[in-house]
C-alpha cells in the first residue's frame, strides 16, 4: 500500500498546476495566476517565500523529514505515532496526511479580492474551509481524482479533506495572544492563558487534536527556508539584523522578516500544544 501512496503523491504533485487552473476564477486580475499558479507574487510574498505549489512541496518535505527529530526532542513521538499508525480502510493516517498536505492549500486558488488604498489585493481568508470543500464535495475535479483514479474510499477522502480544513486551526491561538500583554511570543507560549487557549482548540477537535499540531508546524516550516533558532524572544530580536542581511543577499521581499521571526514562536506554540494535549 505504501507503494500506491507514493504513486498517488507523485501524481498529485504533478497535477497541482492542472488542479489550480481548474479552480482559479477567470477574471483579469487572475491572468498571471492562471499562467503561473506557482508565482510567489501571487501568494502574499511578505509571509510566503514560495508560490503556493512550491510551498506545498516544502510543507510535505517538512512532514516527511523534520518531524521525527523534533517530536523526539519534545517527548511526544510515542503519542503522535500511536495516532498516525491508525488506519482508515487499510491506509495509515500518516500516509493520508501526506495527501492532505498536497491538497491543503488548493482553496487559495479560489481566492477573493479586496481593495486596499485603491489597490486590488488578493485575499486568501477562509481558504482552509474551501480546500476541504473542494476535496470532499462530489463532482469536483479533486474529488473525482481521489475517488475514481486513486480508488480512495469516502472515509479516506473525508479524513484528507478534514486535514486540509484544520491545517491552520492552531494559528487561532493568536486570538488569545492579541488579548495578552505578552502578544504572540515565546513568552506567551509559556503562559497559563496560552495553555487554556490551546486546550480549548484541542477540545473542539478531539478526534484530530494531534494532527492539528503537526499540520500547523509543517505549514509554518513551509513558509520560508530561512530558519532561525531561539529559546526566547530576546534571541529572536538579536538575529533581526542577520535576517535582513540574508534577505537582502538573496533578493527576497524585505517583509519576509516577519515570517522568519515568527517561526520560533510557532514552533514553541506547537511544542506546548503537543505536550499538553
Amino acid at each position: 500500500m505504501r507503494r500506491d501512496i507514493h504513486k498517488i503523491i507523485n501524481l498529485l504533485l504533478d497535477r497541482l498546476p492542472e488542479i489550480a487552473r481548474g479552480i482559479i476564477e477567470l477574471r483579469p486580475e487572475n491572468e498571471n495566476f492562471i499562467k503561473n499558479p506557482d508565482d510567489p507574487v501571487e501568494h502574499v510574498p511578505n509571509w510566503h517565500q514560495f508560490g503556493i505549489i512550491t510551498h506545498t512541496k516544502v510543507v510535505l518535505e517538512s512532514y516527511i523529514n523534520n518531524l521525527e527529530e523534533l517530536f523526539e526532542n519534545w517527548n511526544v513521538n510515542d503519542k503522535i505515532n500511536k495516532k498516525l499508525h491508525c488506519e482508515i480502510d487499510g491506509i495509515a493516517k500518516s500516509d493520508l496526511i501526506k495527501i492532505g498536505i498536497i491538497l491543503h492549500d488548493i482553496g487559495k486558488f479560489a481566492r477573493n479580492f479586496e481593495i486596499t488604498n485603491g489597490h486590488i489585493e488578493h485575499d486568501f481568508y477562509g481558504h482552509e474551509a474551501i480546500s476541504e470543500k473542494l476535496i470532499i464535495s462530489k463532482n469536483t475535479l479533486v474529488n473525482e481524482i481521489l475517488k475514481n483514479e486513486f480508488n480512495l474510499t469516502i472515509s479516506q477522502i473525508k479524513y484528507i479533506g478534514r486535514m486540509a480544513g484544520l491545517h491552520f486551526e492552531l494559528g487561532k491561538s493568536r486570538d488569545a495572544a492579541r488579548k495578552s500583554i505578552k502578544g504572540y511570543s515565546i513568552e506567551f507560549s509559556n503562559s497559563e492563558e496560552c495553555e487554556k487557549a490551546l486546550l480549548n482548540i484541542a477540545s473542539l477537535y478531539s478526534d484530530y487534536k494531534e494532527e492539528i499540531g503537526l499540520l500547523f508546524l509543517c505549514d509554518s516550516l513551509g513558509k520560508t527556508d530561512i530558519r532561525i533558532k531561539a529559546k526566547n524572544d530576546e534571541e529572536i530580536e538579536k538575529q533581526e539584523i542577520f535576517i535582513y542581511e540574508f534577505i537582502k543577499k538573496r533578493n527576497l521581499n524585505p517583509k519576509l522578516v516577519a515570517a522568519i521571526k515568527q517561526l520560533p514562536v510557532n514552533m514553541a506554540i506547537c511544542k506546548k500544544y503537543l505536550q499538553i494535549i
